[in-house]
Parts: structure tokens; sequence; C-alpha cells
């Protein structure tokens, strides 16, 4: 069967997507990775912020009120490497990726010591402890899954008990029957396809298929992207194209914060490139996936056309799940938006992405590791908590984004300080910032946060900030307060940031 048809066949469940909740077994101990396949939307309230679970996407519409004043300033914390740039992370993985925790000659070892260690455990939660403690092994190694090493490539998959699945893909002419998974334990929900290669393996797309016609990607594939036919799963990097890379529940330096799914998407030629430059972005469920909510933002294409128009350098951006605890993490002061209060764990998720996240990315990717290379960028609560970041951080980034950014977060129902007092108050130094909004004026009022983005504009320029040196503002009359309206200001954005990065 061509690739081609293969996407017709699968017309019963969603090219490309990854299988509903109910069909995927939670995994003992990571209940965090199965919420993260199933992406479903939450309905935000008219009023206020929507709120976000695990997995699951939101879009703001806090409404703008008058604002008020009152300063307060904070000392910004972290390892200073500000002092030029220093190429981290390796430049001769095969995809610009890797210095895993397992190098990949010890992965089909390790696969099958605990083969036959899940074997021998004497019931099902014992054997739940040792797959999760194995799988996040895998996920955390140099080439996570598959297992691809001595000409074998091992693909495992969480049972769902509703049809029999197989593998198939590039190298199986897209045969839908093509390398059956089979029960590693009998009665034990973790299938396994053991497939006989030729080493080296072109780098392959392939897909799992339950009973001979539903094709869905991979869920535990570290490689993966979308075409049209939807999402895809990769063998290995392909050097003539970007590509996605995920690490499900992440936690390091986490603190009391949940794990949630990091994505990294990776220019193509990375492995021959050095001293890359990193956007971290939050919400990440939204910004890849082309079936998120509005379309998603697109950040894939987007960025794809930057580099091939010559706008950006090649560039990673590393894209960081939220949680349903993202009021919490991405407001800096507590406010109250009508149910009482929220928010104030803003540096508790800067630090888990300071401490945790950059130093996983610079030691797995070719980055390079100094400030005026890193910038942060969010929408609504996530433009918000990308200026706070740059505020509480300025010794790690160089460059932070605010789209329809939640400004006026800390007086909207209580009365404490905004971003905007602690940039008064201690405005840190040297760093570019990019400001947009749609809405309208008049102020105050408007919508989609416009007028407290001009609010910020304006005290910025008093602190001493240039448009168009250190300063980007952009307004999009009468734009809305979702993935569409961001995913169309991306690109200028972009065309805005690549001259930092080229300086």
């Amino acid at each position: 069967m061509t690739r081609a048809n293969h996407a017709g066949a699968g017309a019963g469940l969603r090219a490309g997507s990854q299988p509903d909740a109910g069909a995927q077994r939670i995994v003992h101990g990571l209940g965090v990775l199965a919420a993260s396949l199933a992406l479903g939307c939450a309905t935000p309230s008219e009023a206020g912020e929507g709120s976000s679970s695990e997995g699951s996407t939101t879009r703001d519409t806090v409404t703008t009120v008058t604002p008020t004043t009152s300063g307060s300033g904070a000392t910004a914390t972290g390892s200073d490497d500000s002092a030029g740039s220093t190429v981290s992370g390796p430049a001769e993985s095969g995809d610009g990726s890797s210095t895993g925790d397992a190098p990949a000659a010890d992965a089909c070892a390790a696969y099958d010591e605990f083969a036959q260690a899940l074997a021998g455990d004497p019931d099902d939660a014992a054997r739940d402890d040792r797959q999760d403690e194995f799988l996040r092994t895998m996920w955390r190694s140099d080439e996570g899954l598959p297992i691809r090493c001595d000409g074998r490539m091992i693909v495992l998959f969480a049972d769902d008990g509703a049809g029999a699945w197989s593998v198939t893909g590039d190298f199986a002419d897209w045969d839908p029957r093509a390398h059956p998974l089979q029960p590693l334990v009998e009665g034990y929900g973790l299938l396994v396809a053991e497939l006989a290669i030729e080493e080296p393996l072109a780098p392959s797309l392939y897909k799992l298929v339950r009973d001979g016609t539903e094709y869905v990607a991979d869920p535990w594939a570290r490689r993966f992207g979308w075409d049209e036919f939807g999402e895809y799963s990769l063998t290995s990097a392909r050097a003539d194209a970007s590509h996605l890379e995920r690490y499900p529940a992440f936690d390091d330096a986490l603190a009391s914060l949940q794990p949630r799914r990091v994505v990294v998407y990776v220019p193509a030629g990375a492995s021959s490139r050095s001293a890359l430059p990193v956007l971290y972005m939050h919400d990440g469920q939204n910004l890849f996936a082309p079936d998120a909510p509005y379309g998603g933002w697109q950040v894939g294409a987007a960025i794809d056309a930057a580099i091939e128009g010559g706008v950006m350098p090649p560039a990673l951006v590393v894209a960081i799940d939220n949680t349903s605890d993202r009021f919490d993490e991405y407001g800096p002061s507590v406010d109250d938006l009508g149910q009482g209060p929220v928010g104030g764990r803003a540096d508790e998720y800067a630090d888990f992405l300071v401490d945790g996240v950059i130093p996983f990315v610079d030691a797995r990717y070719p980055t390079a590791a100094d400030r005026a290379s890193r910038a942060v960028l969010g929408s609504s609560m996530g433009g918000l908590v990308s200026l706070y970041i740059a505020w509480r951080h300025p010794e790690v980034f160089g460059a932070a984004g605010s789209m329809s950014g939640t400004l006026e977060w800390g007086q909207i129902g209580a009365d404490n300080d905004r971003v905007l007092d602690l940039y008064e108050a201690t405005p840190p130094d040297d760093v570019w910032i990019y400001l947009d909004s749609g809405g309208n004026p008049p102020c105050p009022g408007g919508s989609d946060n416009y007028c407290v983005t001009v609010e910020m504009r304006d005290a910025l320029v008093g602190l001493g900030w240039t448009e168009g040196e250190r300063l980007a503002w952009l307004h999009a009359p009468g734009a809305t307060h979702d993935e569409a309206a961001w995913a169309a200001r991306m690109p200028g954005f972009l065309a805005l940031l690549g001259p930092q990065w080229a300086n």
C-alpha cells in the first residue's frame, strides 16, 4: 500500500491523530502522559481566563480594567552566562540532539533486560512500576523510542484492548499488517513489535495501525511531525527537513510543580550546525498541532518559512506544555477572577525553566548558551509570564515577547503589583521586548488587552527602551484573542526577532 493510499484507510480515526484517552492505558505513576495523549480543548469563561489541564488547551479572555500602579521590585536570580556565546551540546549526533542518559548501543541490552525482568515480576503492580522506570529511561535516552540498534527496531505501545495493532511505514511500503504488535508478557497490556532492519536505517516515516484500517501516530515516538495525512512518527531524524522531538512527563528542577511534556522543534540540518539560538514558548499543546484550537499557532511552518526565507537564522523552539495549575504558574502575583485567589507561582515556573528545561536542552542540542541567543514568548497569560521571566532572569534571556498579554494581572480583582510595576521598579538590563495585541481603543476599556499593552509600551519608552531598537510594538486592529490571531502575527514576530539573533 502506498503512503498516498494509507490516509484514506484511516478515515475512521483522524489521520495522524493520537488515540483518544479511552483508547490509551494510563501508565501507572505517569497519568500525566496519558492525559497529554488526548489533546482536548477547555472552554474558557466569557468573563475571564479559562482553566487548563495537562493535555488540554486554553484561550484567555480577561477583560482589561483601568490600571492602578503600586511599585515594588525584586532581585533577579540565576546563573550568569552573559560573558559571550558558548556552544553547548553535541554537534555530531544524527539529528543535532543527543547526549542522553543511555548510549544507543546499550538500548537493546536495556530492553532485553527489561523484557526478561517484566516476565518474572509477580503481578501487574510490580510490572507497572518496572515499565514506568524503563519508559522514563528510554524517554530521556539519546535516541528515545522506538529503540534502534544491532539490526533491530523495537516499537512499544500500551494496549487499549480495542483491536489488533500493527506497525508499518516507509520501510514496509505501508503494508498495514506488516509487523503485528504482540503482548510482551501474556496477559499484560504492553505490546511490542521487533523488526529486523539493515543498519544504517534511512530515516523512515511510520504509524501504528488498528485492525488494518485506522492509522495513528506512535504516541511514544521521540521524533514526529505533520503532513497532509496528519501526524506521523519518525524512526530517526531527516537531515533535509525539520521535525519535532518530545520528552513526556518532564520533571527536572520541578520543585512542587506538576510534570509536563516538553517538545523541541529541530530545524533541518541541525546536526551540521552549532550555536543555535533557542526560542522558549508556553502553552505547548497549542503550538504545533494543526488540530489544536483555531488551528493552533502553526509554529513549525512559521519557523520553517522564516529560516528558508532568510528572515532568521536556524533556531530551536522549545514548547513547554501547560498544566491544570496554569493560572497559578503564569501569574506572578495573586489575583482574583471572581472565584478566589489564583496566581503567585510564576517564580517557581520561571526557575523550573531556567534550572530544569534550559540545562536539559543545552546538554542535548547544539545551542548557543548565552542570553543573547535565548528568547521567551507566549500569549495572554503566557505573554505575561514571558515578560516576568525576562524580568526575573535577565541574565538568562536577551529577548521576551508578549502577544495579547494579560498585563493587568494583579489588578483584575486584587490590588497587587502588575508586571509593569516590576519593570518600573527594577528595569531588567538590555532585554529586547516585543509587545502586540489585537482589539481597539478607546482606553480604558478596549479588547484583547489592547489598552494595557499600550500602557506597557509607553512605560518602557519612559524607562529608556526605544522602538525600533530594544522595543517592538504591533497593533492588529480588531484581531481576536485566539490562536488563529497569534499564528497570523507569528511571522512578523520572527521577522523582528531574527535581526536580534543575527547581530
